[in-house]
């Protein structure tokens, strides 16, 4: 499992000479795993920033896409790669800039992506994504359980 990785001690000893102690690193691999997608609210103008943020081991190899086009260091869009995080910047935002973007990370073992989102301000878009969804069941459970006691 993961959380077994690590360094690990082997002691081997009897009476006659003194221990012998060797070390082994494990190393447990496994496929992409999306930690954080962080989507932005930027005005037109301003600097926007999207990030992805995964954990897998070996260590991902990104990828940016906006619809089916694959996104460069180019143009007023800037990608940097920190160890096992991303972050896709875009220069000076125009209308035509916000909507859908998407973050591939890639090992030897699977992949996984994430979409992310450059909104407009004053959307009323909640960027959390997740909240999103939370506010919106609870509205219809709410919703539900009012018809059902009549109130």
């Amino acid at each position: 499992m993961r959380n077994q990785a690590g360094r690990y001690e082997c002691k081997a000893s009897n009476d006659v000479a003194t221990p012998d102690v060797k070390y082994v690193n494990v190393v447990v691999n496994y496929p992409p795993t999306i930690k954080i997608a962080k989507s932005s609210e930027t005005q037109v103008g301003r600097t926007g920033t999207l990030q992805c943020e995964v954990a897998a081991v070996p260590k991902p190899e990104f990828e940016w896409y906006r619809d089916d086009k694959r996104l460069s260091n180019a143009q007023g869009i800037s990608i940097h790669v920190t160890g096992t995080t991303t972050v896709l910047t875009i220069a000076n935002v125009t209308e035509e800039d916000y909507g859908n973007y998407t973050c591939v990370a890639t090992n030897r073992l699977g992949i996984q992506n994430a979409s992310v989102f450059l909104y407009r301000p004053g959307t009323g878009r909640n960027i959390s994504g997740c909240a999103c969804l939370s506010q919106s069941l609870w509205l219809v459970l709410t919703s539900i359980a009012c018809l059902l006691i009549k109130c």
